[in-house]
């Protein structure tokens, strides 16, 4: 992937320490940054199969016609919103449709993509696009049964099929944080799932600032926008009841240095009652059931803004951080919004069994990013035992799944 250093969102806390903000519109990027996937798309083909390599299905076509796409994506760094423009400085790379910041390569050789904004910033990337004849192309059909992937993109996609994205992003039908009431809505798309371990509300700064249980006792959100301590927190449980905690002590991980890792855990008061749940979290040997989750191979995630409404991204990147990318699919898509300013320690979860598994916290805006909670399993961990209660991360069993290591 080609992209340009990322800047965390800047959430209200660090006015006072503005400094990592470089503006220099003569080389542009200041205010976001352009990434640029190369797709291969098959144009013709003479003859056509199924193969499957690990938990992907391909479709191979020999004597086919490819040319090179690129999937876009603009990712915003810092705080308000900017519409931006992309284009080619080559005039045989066609961009469209305009929606999924798609680049067709028509015409074969290197280029520029180029993205302005309403406020002449501007951030650009190279990329090589080809037009070629006669070849053995593979395409993308999708995961095998018995695979993890295939049941964490069926999670979603099964789930949004047919359903009006305007109703069914919202995970509250009522939000008045101002009484204290919150009715679930019965049409959002994940409204079979249980949803209470995530916060709508706390007391340091409203809908802002947000955090999401990791055990009874536990609470994540991101360092760079943290709940102070003496702060109430509130949780819903499926019948809309209200439930409330202080929290009392909190640990920052103790390597942070802005912005990563950006992680820290809170403890509360008591523990909150068995009608509010706490996230599940991957197990170290993920990738033994994810091995092809890549740039090209990407799967589609859960994720919460400052809005509680449930968005959907495509999540490319899992490692010490993890990023995600605009979904392309036109469905995914519909349920798709950029994480903004206010969103940051909101979480991003795969669903695998109809339960939540964090991947991260919000950190950077755009189609979202932000340090890998798996990643740091040992010092979450460690956060959660020095801090008391007596609980540590629970993992998701994936036994039920094909381990193609």
């Amino acid at each position: 992937m080609n992209n340009a250093a990322g800047i965390p969102l800047n959430c209200g806390t660090l006015n006072s320490e503005a400094t990592y903000i470089f503006k220099k519109p003569s080389i542009g990027g200041d205010f976001f940054r352009l990434n640029a996937i190369p797709i291969t798309r098959t144009i013709s083909a003479a003859i056509s199969g199924i193969i499957t390599q690990d938990d992907v299905e391909l479709v191979q076509a020999s004597g086919a016609t490819t040319i090179t796409d690129y999937q876009t994506s603009v990712e915003q760094l810092i705080p308000g919103t900017y519409e931006t423009t992309i284009y080619s400085q080559n005039s045989g790379v066609i961009l469209g449709p305009s929606e999924f910041g798609i680049a067709s390569g028509i015409a074969s050789g290197s280029t520029s993509l180029v993205a302005i904004s309403s406020d002449d910033s501007f951030s650009s990337v190279n990329v090589v696009v080809s037009g070629v004849t006669g070849q053995t192309s593979l395409t993308f059909d999708g995961y095998i049964a018995g695979s993890l992937s295939k049941e964490v993109s069926d999670a979603v996609d099964t789930r949004i099929n047919g359903l009006n994205a305007t109703t069914a992003k919202p995970i509250y039908s009522t939000q008045n944080h101002d009484t204290s009431t919150y009715v679930r809505n019965t049409g959002c798309w994940v409204a079979d799932l249980d949803l209470t371990s995530i916060s709508p509300w706390n007391s340091t700064e409203g809908k802002n600032r947000a955090g999401v249980l990791i055990s009874p006792r536990h609470i994540l959100f991101a360092a760079h926008y943290q709940i102070n301590n003496g702060s109430t927190i509130r949780f819903v449980d499926n019948n809309n009841n209200v439930v409330t905690r202080t929290m009392v002590n909190k640990l920052t991980h103790p390597d942070y240095t802005p912005y990563y890792p950006d992680i820290t855990v809170g403890l509360l008061d008591s523990d909150v009652p068995a009608s509010i749940s706490f996230v599940k979290i991957l197990p170290q040997n993920w990738n033994n059931y994810l091995p092809s989750l890549s740039s090209i191979y990407t799967l589609p995630c859960l994720v919460l803004d400052q809005e509680e409404k449930a968005l959907i991204s495509e999540l490319y990147y899992l490692d010490s951080s993890a990023y995600f990318l605009t979904p392309t699919q036109s469905a995914r898509f519909a349920f798709y919004e950029k994480i903004i300013s206010g969103d940051s320690g909101n979480p991003a979860f795969l669903i695998i069994d109809d339960e939540l598994v964090i991947i991260t916290v919000w950190t950077f805006g755009g189609a979202g990013g932000g340090t890998s909670t798996l990643y740091q399993k040992d010092a979450i961990n460690t956060m959660m035992a020095t801090l008391g209660g007596g609980y540590s991360l629970t993992e998701i069993d994936l036994s039920g799944f094909t381990d193609f290591s």
